[in-house]
């Protein structure tokens, strides 16, 4: 599964890792509108891997604790797609927050933007640079506005940009930027 849980006092943390095998670059790659019952049109590779594995993870989350769904670039798309999950069919509220994630939900879809606004807190971040949050490039959109950090990296390899190195030293910047204000 590669989902990583982490509970703290009033709080239970589910990470999932971004593309790191040949059946999650199908699922990248598998990028079509699809019609899910519970979430609406997205993107038929993360959707069809989201669904699959939220059967998995619901029954593992504590009914006592704030559910946090963070994810990067793949792990982001079912970060959201978890989310969405979560606020349909729990009354508890929970967060999201990812990391370089491509756009997930087909452009039609009007059900998963309200859905990830049912979230206690949805942040969306997106280095400058990163071709990432950028794919698939028609067709489809981020269910909020991103949170644009970092300077963008100049050079031949897209791939610097959406590494999550960048990401956390840009957010290790904003924190101590925040420190001194």
């Amino acid at each position: 599964m590669g989902v990583h849980f982490t509970s703290f006092d009033d709080e239970f943390v589910v990470a999932i890792p971004g593309t790191h095998n040949l059946v999650d670059w199908l699922a990248d790659l598998s990028a079509w509108p699809w019609r899910f019952a519970v979430v609406g049109l997205c993107h038929d590779g993360f959707g069809k891997d989201a669904e699959a594995l939220w059967a998995v993870i619901k029954p593992l989350l504590p009914a006592d604790k704030l559910i946090t769904f963070t994810g990067h670039s793949l792990g982001g798309a079912r970060a959201q797609i978890f989310a969405a999950y979560h606020v349909a069919e729990s009354p508890r509220r929970c967060r999201v927050v990812t990391f370089g994630a491509p756009r997930v939900v087909f452009f039609l879809n009007r059900v998963f933007a309200r859905l990830i606004a049912g979230t206690l807190e949805s942040v969306f971040y997106e280095r400058r640079g990163d071709i990432v949050t950028d794919v698939p490039p028609r067709g489809f959109l981020h269910p909020a506005l991103g949170v644009p950090i970092g300077a963008e990296v100049e050079t031949l390899d897209p791939a610097v940009n959406h590494s999550m190195g960048r990401y956390t030293l840009d957010l290790d910047a904003l924190e101590k930027e925040s420190r001194h204000v």
